[in-house]
């Protein structure tokens, strides 16, 4: 939810941190192909504790035992789909997903139609493959052919029957999503089937595989206008998606509101296509109240709005986590209809504290986590940070994976402009990480909160940032994907850093000698790898220089 977290369905606008991490945590599934290892790891890695410990989670689905290869040949002698899951034990999203549909029965059944694979994102070599098949970010959940074709990337967010029936739809479909699209764009006829896919497609997840090199926005019109009007679940996710992209372009056309509001106004008017497209609700009721009624009438929106998360979140039948989801809408539905600067009312403010009280009664061992990420940041949103600090120090005492809630509580004390505090909360989360590509991942933010709070300690930017790379250089293959996007923004911070204007000159020559050792050391991590990434050649190289090689 709060960082590293992406969409799963819906494109993700420039938001502010939190409302960014919100929809990581519910909307999306993703599942990583990680195809062709050079050795026979086994492809599912959740450490033995946790799956001990998961009784009635992920442990019950009969993940393949051998190396990804293995899995795919597999596929191709039963005649069985891939259905490949990549995710992160810190992740709340994953935690989320684990609760609740991986524990169902019914979703356990169904994986028995196909070769279920688990990669976590700390397996050795498991960036190397995330970069290979273009995963956006954890979880992923991809639906391949025996043949390793790839049909679909699958969203969370839904409920288990359409999540079950989406699936159905994979195990019989003849066309992946990018065929579909550009079939769409011919001007060709789908089937049902057909438009069940394009509606339920993780199109935040996409990186390129159905859309090629075109945009979202340029794509998610011209489905929402082509998808029969009978259709009207599927219509209504379109146009969804559609106004969504049309709110993450900077440079929307305007003169479109008029008719997203109208397609807005038809799904709310319909209590059916309202709950189904209550993600759209969840995450962007602020910008959608701040883009269609910008100068009046944000009052009446706000309401139309309101409905369908009240009713979520008082119904006692939805899991504990989507509630929270559709607080945490409500919330910022609240807070957009409001004057700039202005806050809720006490009568509001004791409400979305009561809902969090009551939803924390009845958390259990599983949903805990992804909750308690959830409720922090909705007490931070409502400006209540003595009570957002204490759900932060809940999650550092019972989560297995205390560090992802140090970094909560970092963000936290960097907001309060309390820099010293931020900064030790930065080094503990990175000291408490485990895992290889997690603690590159933690290390380095600790390296980027010592160079924007702390730019004249050059020593310890330094020290941490020698560290992170001798951890690189112990992992086999760990200088791609997420790890290799990490280290591309240190670069950047760092160049930045050690050419601020006005140093004086002994500080620029400290700075510079920084840049020249750290220089050296990822050469020394590039050495090793099988491949060289392309962050090796413009780690800590400027830009004009990297454009004369």
């Amino acid at each position: 939810m709060w960082f590293w977290w992406y969409p799963w369905r819906r494109p993700m606008p420039a938001r502010d941190l939190v409302m960014s991490c919100r929809r990581f945590a519910l909307c999306f599934l993703a599942l990583l192909l990680c195809a062709c290892s050079a050795d026979n790891k086994p492809a599912e890695s959740a450490p033995e504790a946790e799956a001990a410990s998961t009784a009635h989670a992920a442990d019950k689905i009969a993940w393949f035992a051998g190396s990804v290869p293995q899995a795919f040949e597999h596929a191709l002698e039963t005649g069985k789909p891939v259905f490949l899951y990549w995710g992160a034990q810190w992740c709340p999203p994953c935690q989320q997903l684990k609760a609740t549909i991986f524990r169902r029965p019914e979703f356990i059944q169904q994986t028995q139609l196909f070769v279920p694979v688990y990669l976590d994102g700390d397996t050795e070599q498991a960036q190397k493959y995330g970069e290979k098949f273009s995963v956006y970010g954890y979880p992923t959940v991809i639906i391949f052919r025996p043949d390793g074709t790839e049909i679909t990337r699958i969203p969370g967010g839904m409920d288990l029957e359409r999540y079950v029936g989406v699936l159905d739809v994979a195990l019989n479909t003849l066309r992946p999503v990018g065929l579909l699209v550009e079939s769409v764009q011919a001007g060709e006829s789908l089937d049902a089937a057909d438009w069940r896919l394009l509606a339920y497609y993780s199109w935040g997840q996409d990186s390129g595989k159905a859309l090629g090199e075109q945009t979202l926005a340029q794509v998610a019109p011209v489905l929402a206008a082509a998808c029969p009007e009978n259709l009207a679940d599927e219509k209504s996710h379109l146009q969804m998606l559609a106004l969504e992209s049309w709110l993450g372009n900077e440079e929307r056309d305007t003169g479109l509101a008029s008719q997203y509001r109208e397609q807005l106004d038809r799904v709310l008017a319909s209590p059916e296509l309202s709950r189904s497209n209550l993600d759209t609700f969840m995450y962007y009721s602020g910008d959608i109240i701040t883009t269609l009624a910008p100068s009046g009438g944000a009052q009446t929106l706000r309401d139309e709005l309101l409905v369908p998360l009240a009713a979520v979140v008082a119904d006692a039948s939805v899991g504990v986590l989507t509630r929270l989801d559709a607080l945490y809408g409500w919330t910022d539905a609240q807070l957009a209809a409001l004057p700039e600067g202005a806050s809720l009312g006490d009568a509001d403010l004791a409400w979305v504290s009561g809902q969090i009280a009551q939803a924390r009664e009845g958390l259990d061992t599983y949903e805990r986590h992804a909750a308690l990420n959830t409720i922090w940041q909705l007490y931070h949103k409502i400006g209540l940070d003595d009570e957002a600090r204490d759900a932060l120090t809940e999650g550092i005492e019972v989560s297995k994976q205390p560090y992802y809630f140090m970094s909560g509580m970092a963000s936290l004390e960097r907001k309060a402009g309390n820099t010293r505090d931020a900064l030790d909360w930065y080094r503990r989360a990175w000291d408490a990480a485990s895992g290889p590509a997690t603690r590159v991942q933690w290390g380095s933010s600790y390296l980027l909160a010592q160079i924007d709070l702390s730019p004249e300690d050059a020593g310890g930017i330094r020290d941490t940032g020698r560290a992170v790379l001798a951890e690189l250089a112990e992992q086999t293959d760990g200088l791609h994907h997420r790890s290799a996007l990490r280290m591309q923004r240190v670069s950047r911070a760092l160049l930045d850093w050690a050419a601020a204007e006005a140093l004086e000159a002994g500080v620029f020559d400290q700075r510079q000698a920084v840049l020249a050792t750290l220089r050296s050391g990822m050469e020394a991590v590039c050495a090793l790898q099988s491949e060289r990434p392309e962050v090796c050649d413009t780690f800590l190289v400027a830009e004009a220089d990297t454009a004369d090689t």
